[in-house]
């Protein structure tokens, strides 16, 4: 593990993706946010009151807000987040739960029906340590498992999305916004095996074409979740940090 910190460190010097977090809580002052993957609360922790919080996971150790102790299928099965939100919709968003591409399009795309005009959803580990780490089957402690494949599927499939990955350690945060709670996303799911097998070859070999990465930067995390439009964002030489 610490030899797997250590490399993302190097890669991604900065701040790290929890104070990239609480940008965005900064800018959004979100009235409302969930987080599906708890755990310890590290992450859930930095949504301070009035905005009401909603946990989802499975293994949660951590008491601090409402915590459905549920896989993120089961919670979205059985519950109406709208309601668990008081009537509102998701203002901001993180999917850090179970680290496998068809679940994390699974979650993004259940959130996306309870987003408003200006929901921000934040994914979690886009930018992949190495082969190892981001493997289908867990075999290391430090993981990311396959959820960079979101990125070339929703590209693909929906380009209405507008999407950056901002460098910050340890693999990535990818900012989605431009949500539609009324899309129907049934036809492109069946699409998703198109990508289940891509390799961490492909990964290197074509990131640079759906990542639109972006420096790890207050100004630029900031700007977009202001809508700023992106291309006034974009910085010129943004490149994949060398490892």
């Amino acid at each position: 593990m610490a030899l797997h910190d250590g490399a993302a460190a190097r890669r991604f010097p900065g701040p790290d993706f929890y104070a990239v977090l609480e940008w965005i809580h900064d800018a959004l002052n979100p009235e409302t946010y969930v987080e599906i993957g708890v755990l310890n609360g590290d992450s859930l922790r930095l949504a301070q009151p009035p905005t009401i919080a909603v946990g989802i996971d499975p293994n949660a150790v951590w008491e601090g807000v409402r915590i459905f102790r549920l896989s993120s299928s089961e919670f979205f099965a059985h519950h109406d987040l709208r309601k668990v939100l008081g009537g509102r919709s998701v203002d901001f968003a993180l999917v850090d739960g179970l680290h496998v591409f068809e679940q994390a399009i699974d979650d993004l795309f259940n959130l996306e029906r309870y987003a408003g005009p200006g929901t921000v959803i934040a994914l979690h580990d886009t930018m992949p340590l190495d082969r190892e780490t981001s493997a289908r089957n867990r075999r290391t402690e430090f993981y990311t498992g396959d959820v960079w494949k979101v990125l070339p599927f929703l590209r693909s499939y929906r380009p209405d999305l507008e999407m950056i990955t901002v460098a910050t350690a340890p693999t990535g945060l990818t900012l989605i916004r431009h949500c539609d709670c009324e899309r129907d996303n049934t036809s492109i799911l069946e699409r998703i095996a198109e990508f289940a097998g891509l390799d961490f070859d492909y990964f290197e070999r074509h990131c640079t074409e759906f990542l639109a990465l972006m420096p790890n930067e207050r100004s630029v995390v900031q700007a977009f979740c202001q809508y700023t439009p992106v291309q006034s964002i974009v910085r010129s030489g943004a490149v994949i940090p060398s490892r």
